[in-house]
């Protein structure tokens, strides 16, 4: 395969299959370079979630890889699946787009990453609670190979293990996370790399820290279905102003 000529979206995903489906929504509405695969990383589920990503994915995106987890080294936060599921789709490609089940891309998503060119990854939006934070997040992201190369190392069990730890073998840095996107600065910044963000966002970061745990913002019971229209309803009424879902982030594009 000629690595060069190939994109892949890597989407990471376990618990929140109703999210999934309308992130592959926005997906497949999305400008999409013809070179593109989408590949879904599922963490170890029980069969029946997995039976229901099987069902989002026929649905919502049926042209789209499915790989899942072997039983693995647990690490905070779904770190072991975001990190893995970047290291596997970059066998397949020198860009690897980086769309966790939560995030909703805009329909220029494609193009405003391809345009950024000479940086180590360039980001999908800045946080919107925290807009002067410099540095590189996550969501939306996009690494390319000199980044993806110098990643791949690091993303082994004794980093799992304990990841503050391992970190310690980075000069300090001036943020405090060593999960996942917090590996990946302190890589971009060892090789002297640099990332770029958006003048407006290219996506959405709408998985907020209380959904699905707060009664009003609660998507339990009823079939995958009943689930996803749960979610579209909680997405379209909540606002980042409420006390409750201030690092919620509206889809605008």
């Amino acid at each position: 395969m000629d690595r060069s000529r190939t994109s892949v979206v890597a989407i990471p995903t376990a618990h929140r299959p109703e999210l999934l489906a309308l992130a592959l929504e926005k997906l497949s509405a999305a400008r999409k370079p013809s070179n593109l695969e989408v590949h879904i990383y599922v963490d170890t589920v029980s069969e029946s979630r997995l039976r229901e990503v099987e069902v989002v994915r026929d649905l919502y995106f049926p042209e789209a890889f499915l790989f899942l987890a072997p039983p693995h080294i647990q690490a905070p936060s779904g770190c072991w699946n975001i990190l893995n599921s970047i290291k596997h789709a970059a066998q397949f490609a020198d860009e690897v787009f980086l769309v966790e089940e939560d995030v909703m891309v805009y329909p220029q998503f494609f193009e405003w990453h391809q345009s950024q060119e000479g940086v180590a990854a360039s980001c999908g939006r800045k946080m919107r609670r925290f807009e002067s934070f410099p540095w590189y997040t996550n969501p939306g992201s996009c690494l390319r190979r000199p980044l993806l190369d110098a990643l791949a190392p690091h993303i082994n069990d004794e980093y799992f293990s304990n990841t503050i730890e391992y970190c310690k073998r980075f000069p300090p840095a001036d943020w405090t996370s060593t999960l996942d996107d917090g590996l990946i600065r302190r890589v971009i910044q060892e090789m002297d790399g640099r990332w770029s963000f958006p003048e407006t966002p290219v996506c959405a970061h709408q998985g907020f820290s209380w959904y699905g745990i707060l009664d009003i913002y609660a998507n339990k019971g009823g079939n995958i279905h009943q689930r996803v229209a749960r979610a579209k309803e909680i997405l379209s009424s909540v606002r980042s102003s409420d006390r409750y879902a201030q690092d919620f982030e509206p889809f605008l594009p």
